[in-house]
């Protein structure tokens, strides 16, 4: 039998104390360059420097130059979108989709489990590219 030493985190989750969002680039037809859209994500992480001791998160960049993919996955402290809880946090997050993630669902909870896991291998049929984890 094989264990799994790896933890997805879900044992300890509280409904409401925690919540996990995902978040899509609102603007993708405007993801041109691998470079600029790893730029995007690294200036984003910068100034949301402050709120590392209250979230954790992943993105990823999918597909090839010209047509790219910008999505991620965050766990962040209580129910409501977290990113609202500072000015600060609020300037790129208007730039994305954000839908709450109902953890008693299999399949929202699953996409928890495949990013944690790293077992994103495309978004929305790019291939995976690259990530960036927060």
């Amino acid at each position: 039998a094989v264990v799994s030493t790896q933890s997805t985190g879900d044992e300890n989750f509280v409904d409401g104390e925690w919540s996990v969002w995902k978040v899509e680039y609102k603007y993708q037809n405007e993801l041109k360059r691998t470079t600029t859209t790893n730029n995007l994500v690294k200036g984003m992480y910068q100034r949301l420097e402050s709120m590392k001791k209250y979230a954790f998160g992943l993105m990823y960049v999918c597909g090839d130059a010209g047509d790219q993919r910008l999505a991620g996955i965050w766990l962040g402290r209580g129910g409501k979108n977290f990113f609202y809880e500072d000015d600060i946090w609020t300037i790129d997050i208007e730039n994305y989709n954000c839908t709450k993630l109902d953890m008693n669902k299999p399949d929202e909870k699953g996409l928890w489990t495949k990013f944690i896991a790293g077992e994103i291998d495309d978004w929305e049929g790019k291939q995976f590219e690259k990530d960036h984890i927060f």
